[in-house]
Formats: C-alpha cells, sequence, structure tokens
C-alpha cells in the first residue's frame, strides 16, 4: 500500500526542521510496516527558496490550477492514488515514527476511516490525521475545505475547519475517527501553534505598522502564542544550523515574526492578567514541547525569558482572579 505524508509549507526554514525528523524518523518507521512512502511539501509562498537539497527524497510541490493554495492541495491530495494519507501540520513534530506507524494497523477494521494523532478542537481536524483516502474521496467535493455554516441568521455562525465538515459526514454514515488521547500523544508528539501565522500576517500586514503588530504580539493572545513558539522552534533552528531563523532579509533572527526581547516588551504593558495567566501555561506547555524536541535532537536549548516578573506574582492573581478548579498555572 502507498502512503502520502502532505504539509503545507510557507517558510522554509521551518520546513527544514519539519522535514528532518519526517525523513529520518518518520518514513523509516512507516517502511518498515510495508508501506511505499512519499514526502509531498506544498511550497505556499517563496518556492524559489526551498533548497531541495535540504529535503532529499521529498516532491516539491508548488501553486497550480487544481491546488491554488495549501486548501486546495489537501484535496488534491486525496486525488493521487495513495491509499493512506498522513496530513502533518507544519508546526508539529513527530518524534516517535514507530509508534505513528503502528496506528495503521487499526485500519484492519473496515469501519475506522481516520486515526488523529492531535486534536487542537473539537473536531480532529488536518493537524496529525492518518486517514484511509478512499473513505474520503466517496465524500461530495471539495472534501477538506474550510466552510461556514448558519450565515443566514437563524442561529450562531460557525466556521469549519479544513477537515471538520468531512469527519461529521463520516460519523454520520456510520463510520469512525479514532482519537489518540492526548496524554497518550503528549510524549511522541512536540506540537507548536501559530508559527506561521504569525511571520505570514507580518509579512503580509506588519509592514504598514511595524509598532502596532509587534503591540498585537502582547495583547492578542495567538498571536503571542505564535510569536512565543518561534522564539523556540528558532533557539533550536539555530543550535542545529546555525542560522537565523525567521529572519528578515538583513539576517536578524525572528525579525519576520516577533523577538523575544519585542515580545517581553510588550508583555510588560499588558493590564489584562487573564490574559498574562492564560498566556503563561500556554508558555509552559510549549516549553514541555521544546524540551522533548531538543531532548529528540540531542541538544540543549534554553527557552527565552519573555516574562519580566516572577511567577509568584502570576499565581496570586490566578486566585484572585481565575476560579480556583481552573487555576492551572
Amino acid at each position: 500500500m502507498r502512503l502520502l505524508i502532505a504539509s503545507a509549507h510557507r517558510y522554509p526554514d521551518l520546513a527544514r526542521l519539519w522535514y528532518r525528523c519526517v525523513s529520518r524518523d518518520v518514513v523509516p518507521a512507516f517502511r518498515a510496516k510495508g508501506l511505499d512512502v512519499e514526502v509531498r511539501i506544498f511550497r505556499d509562498a517563496h518556492q524559489d527558496a526551498f533548497d531541495p537539497q535540504f529535503f532529499p527524497g521529498a516532491v516539491l510541490d508548488a501553486p497550480r490550477e487544481d491546488a491554488r493554495d495549501f486548501l486546495e492541495f489537501y484535496d488534491a491530495a486525496l486525488e493521487l492514488g495513495h491509499g493512506l494519507i498522513l496530513f502533518l501540520d507544519a508546526d508539529v513534530f513527530l518524534l516517535d515514527g514507530k509508534w505513528a506507524a503502528d496506528h495503521v494497523d487499526r485500519f484492519e477494521d473496515p469501519e475506522v476511516a481516520a486515526i488523529s494523532m492531535l486534536r487542537r478542537t473539537v473536531q480532529p481536524g488536518l493537524y496529525a490525521l492518518l486517514l484511509r483516502a478512499e473513505t474520503y474521496r466517496a465524500l461530495p467535493a471539495p472534501v477538506l475545505a474550510c466552510r461556514y455554516e448558519g450565515l443566514s441568521g437563524d442561529g450562531p455562525a460557525v466556521n469549519l475547519q479544513p477537515g471538520d465538515h468531512a469527519a461529521r459526514s463520516l460519523r454520520a454514515a456510520g463510520l469512525r475517527i479514532l482519537n489518540i488521547p492526548a496524554e497518550e500523544a503528549r510524549r511522541p508528539i512536540a506540537d507548536f501553534h501559530g508559527t506561521t501565522v504569525v511571520r505570514a500576517s507580518r509579512e503580509l500586514f506588519g509592514i504598514f505598522n511595524a509598532d502596532r503588530f509587534e503591540r498585537l504580539g502582547g495583547d492578542t493572545r495567538y498571536f503571542a502564542m505564535g510569536a512565543y513558539d518561534n522564539t523556540l522552534l528558532g533557539a533550536v533552528y539555530r543550535e542545529l544550523y546555525d542560522e537565523p531563523f525567521a529572519s528578515e532579509p538583513d539576517g536578524t533572527h525572528l525579525a519576520g515574526s516577533v523577538t523575544a526581547e519585542v515580545l517581553r516588551k510588550h508583555l510588560a504593558r499588558s493590564r489584562d492578567p487573564r490574559l498574562l495567566i492564560r498566556l503563561y501555561a500556554y508558555f509552559e506547555r510549549s516549553k514541555g514541547a521544546l524540551s522533548r524536541l531538543a531532548a529528540h535532537e540531542g541538544i540543549v536549548v534554553r527557552p527565552p525569558r519573555v516574562f519580566s516578573f516572577p511567577r509568584e506574582m502570576l499565581l496570586s492573581a490566578a486566585v484572585k482572579i481565575l476560579p480556583t478548579s481552573r487555576t492551572r498555572v
């Protein structure tokens, strides 16, 4: 059986880091299960910056008529004729290839349509989804596209992310998508959030008002999450390759995202204790992912300090603001 490992990437440095794990740990494990494995990287932008020597054995895909962007690439991947597809997000690192490959055995049950190794929302999404391609191809096209529901005003509008509608349709047809428990997935996966979004947002919009964009890194939770995770991945990248990560044309490390110094400055200005408490909890989670990734690479990486006040201050604020049952920072 043929397996396609498919991922969309906008930035070659993140793709290089991602492919390091995939080629070394994931591909051999699936091949050991008897699968013919292909890796396809869809270059959503900066196509010429992807140096083929950093992606040996991978197919470097690019926008075309039937896949004009990364969303259409997902559906186009279904039509390439593989029996199984593993969609793997650009900032998700599978550290244990054997653990991932062993899930192939679950497809012996004909009612299993997919296995979600990582779920960030209610639906499984495409973050780390191993699926039976023929089952998904049987759904009406576009299969994996985003879509909106409830826009008529009769109820709340819902923005379905890639793969959400397909998951609901398959379940309605009596098929199953198996969700790996978060506790089980924590060890073999290093998961980072929003790393491409914050860079793309800066690239496309931040040039008009760089100072305002940098303030968003401290004032908006999702931007702050992505900015912080870029500092972590940047630290790994520099340790492995001795090169800047998410740099501007002048080579400034993290200038294409948000530097740790800028993030620390704006977090210090924040007057929203709830935001700071939740960011602290998320940053601690990300440091755990960094620790697993660094240990897997056999390197030591120290996460940057982005809070200018002590942990005890946040704990004290959390006790006062958040319900006791939810105070975990």
